[in-house]
């Protein structure tokens, strides 16, 4: 079966599932020295993938939906970017970028979305006749193996409100 990316622009494309198409994904990628499977269909899943990376951030994301029937999580209302209301019918570059940086990390075999599981966290050693297994301490806590994505993170900052608060943010209001 095909793949069928449709691209969501800011005003309320029916059944969209993407934030970039695959010519704009190839570019974003080229730019940056990165070659992509040449196969589309190959691009196309990653973007699927990716944006379930980034539709399962929705409740990080500033504001709320725009429309109230809108497939994706953007377009949104009460945005503040750069010290502005971000307009309500658009999706903003950082987002895509995001999209991008996702998909160039699939390509270089990265698993953007691991599933888990106890047995993740044993490490098995064997001296001798003994044999034993711990919790490794690295991963015990975290209680995630998924990778760390830098740039989809410092991309996506911005969008979640925390660019200049690092972590922390407040927003006001003015009436």
């Amino acid at each position: 079966m095909a793949i069928v990316i449709t691209v969501e622009d800011g005003s309320n494309v029916p059944g969209a599932n993407s934030y970039q198409s695959v010519a704009a994904v190839r570019e974003y990628a080229e730019y940056r020295g990165v070659e992509l499977d040449p196969d589309d269909e190959v691009v196309k899943a990653q973007i699927i993938v990716g944006m379930d990376y980034l539709e399962a951030k929705e409740c990080e994301f500033q504001g709320w939906r725009t429309y109230e029937d809108q497939a994706l999580s953007w377009p949104r209302t009460g945005v503040i970017l750069n010290c502005k209301a971000y307009p309500t019918d658009a999706i903003p570059s950082q987002l895509k970028g995001a999209l991008a940086q996702l998909v160039m990390a699939q390509e270089a075999g990265i698993d953007i979305a691991p599933n888990t599981s106890a047995d993740d966290f044993i490490v098995s050693a064997k001296v001798g006749p003994l044999s034993v297994q711990l919790a490794d301490p690295s991963k015990v806590g975290s209680g995630d193996l998924s990778p760390t994505m830098t740039a989809v993170d410092k991309l996506l900052a911005p969008l979640f409100g925390t660019c200049e608060a690092k972590g922390f943010s407040l927003r006001s209001v003015r009436v």
